[in-house]
């Protein structure tokens, strides 16, 4: 292999020991196992199905859409409430945080520019204007 692919397998070696990672998977295995969750998540499922069946019928009806949207919506606010759910929803936002990072650094170093943070790529050509 090459000194680059080395060093790319020595990196991700070093994210999957990450306390991040390693956070992130603990928290989405209780998230998982935990009874309510799964609960949840099957009811959320099953009305994505069939809000899915309906949106793709000739003529969907607005009043089931609006129905099945609703009760997803009420089934994410349990969801969220939920102390696995947010636990696991923490431990991702920082290992993405770590993975954000690691790609600004990589970016400086292969490009010499900085990232702009909202998602601005730094180069205005393709920019809708700045914040």
């Amino acid at each position: 292999m090459s000194q680059v692919t080395d060093c790319a397998r020595a990196l991700g070696e070093a994210i999957v020991a990450s306390d991040e990672y390693k956070n992130m998977q603990i928290t989405e295995k209780a998230a998982m196992t935990d009874p309510a969750v799964a609960e949840a998540m099957g009811r959320y499922l099953e009305l994505k199905e069939a809000l899915n069946d309906v949106m793709r019928q000739e003529e969907p009806d607005p009043e089931l859409i609006a129905r099945y949207g609703s009760e997803m919506d009420e089934v994410q606010r349990a969801m969220n409430a939920m102390p696995a759910i947010d636990a696991m929803t923490a431990s991702r936002q920082k290992f993405s945080e770590l993975m954000n990072s690691v790609n600004q650094i990589l970016e400086f170093i292969v490009t010499g520019e900085v990232a702009q943070g909202g998602g601005c790529s730094g180069n205005c050509a393709s920019c809708g204007g700045c914040h």
